[in-house]
């Protein structure tokens, strides 16, 4: 009878191995997102500042989730004076440059109390975020050194992104970096109507849960070097 019951103790242990094995064949240790986005967003009338949209195609992985982005505005003027506040975003942040006839805004740890976060969500795989920096560009057109009205109605935008290890389902456990860029349009920035924005997003990750291989161990090391 012991030896049975040893022999059946063997026997559930081989199983767990087994399992275990494919749990994590089905966990590749790298794992690369590549996908497009579109959405809205509006940094004067919201607080605080929201952009917000789908992922409309790519990897399976993400197509069919949302995504979001958030800045920090605590130290800006109030949305109920959205000339004031505007006028703070554009001075405080948007540098020109007389070279590319262009002004260049980046929003980060450096120029705000806290760096933008992000996040995207997948009905059904789960969600992933982190932080991010954004570089947003308005160009100059009529080359005068002077914003006019029609030059804030389109621009590019483009960042690096941190993959935090706080994500849920199918994303738990990675963490790893990424980029992005695009392009923005407004319809009416007299009247401070809402960013449409739209581009391409390239994430790297690693499943920080596997520390001990050598590969994962170094790459993740390498992210906050």
């Amino acid at each position: 009878m012991m030896r049975k019951g040893i022999l059946f103790i063997l026997f559930l242990a081989g199983l767990l191995v087994i399992s275990s094995g494919n749990t994590f064949a089905q966990l590749p240790d790298t794992l690369q997102l590549e996908f497009d986005f579109e959405g809205t967003g509006n940094a004067v009338l919201n607080s605080p500042p929201l952009y917000s949209g789908d992922i409309t195609q790519g990897d399976p992985l993400v197509v069919g989730g949302t995504w979001w982005v958030q800045l920090d505005d605590s130290n800006w003027p109030p949305t109920s004076d959205p000339d004031t506040r505007w006028n703070y975003i554009f001075n405080t942040y948007y540098i020109y440059d007389p070279g590319s006839f262009s002004w260049t805004a980046t929003f980060d740890g450096n120029t705000m109390p806290s760096k933008p976060t992000w996040e995207i969500d997948h009905p059904s795989n789960g969600t992933m975020g982190g932080t991010l920096v954004i570089q947003m560009t308005l160009y100059d057109w009529n080359m005068n050194g002077e914003l006019d009205l029609d030059e804030r109605t389109s621009g590019l935008f483009s960042g690096t992104m941190m993959v935090m290890k706080y994500g849920t389902g199918l994303f738990a456990g990675y963490c790893g970096e990424g980029s992005y860029n695009g392009s923005l349009s407004n319809s009416d920035p007299a009247n401070y109507a809402d960013d449409y924005v739209e581009g391409h997003c390239l994430l790297n990750l690693v499943n920080c849960a596997i520390g001990t291989q050598t590969a994962s161990w170094s790459y993740i090391k390498s992210i906050f070097e």
